[in-house]
């Protein structure tokens, strides 16, 4: 299998794609890191994508860039309000002080998608699926 968690651990920019009622939303996101098969991000408290994963919480992130093959991964978002999580985000990405001030900001919101499947595509290899 592919080393996903080297690749997402590259605070890489891909698509974050979640659910809106029943219609599916992506925008652009960047990794903050991956561990044991969770791939953690940010976000704030008054976006749609905070209020997506809230109410639905299956989400599915891809990357397709100087990688490949290109890689996909599917799971369910969780939140998590540990402060250790904030303060290393604002390590990793230090202009979140920028709109965020401090790691205590209510609205600042870390999350990640617990891994459950991996999925690649390569025009070498073709699509490959990884049960987690």
């Amino acid at each position: 299998m592919i080393n996903y968690e080297e690749i997402l651990n590259q605070k890489v920019t891909g698509v974050l794609a979640t659910v809106d009622e029943n219609e599916a939303q992506t925008r652009i996101f960047q990794t903050l890191w991956v561990e044991n098969n969770r791939v953690y991000f940010c976000t704030g408290a008054q976006k749609d994508v905070y209020k997506q994963l809230t109410s639905n919480p299956n989400a599915s992130y891809c990357v397709e860039n100087k990688f490949s093959p290109v890689l996909s991964v599917n799971g369910k978002a969780s939140f998590v309000e540990e402060l250790e999580y904030k303060e290393r985000a604002f390590e990793v990405l230090p202009m979140l002080k920028n709109l965020y001030q401090e790691p205590t900001n209510p609205n600042f919101k870390v999350f990640y998608i617990d891994i459950k499947q991996v999925k690649t595509f390569s025009y070498a290899e073709g699509p490959k699926e990884y049960n987690l």
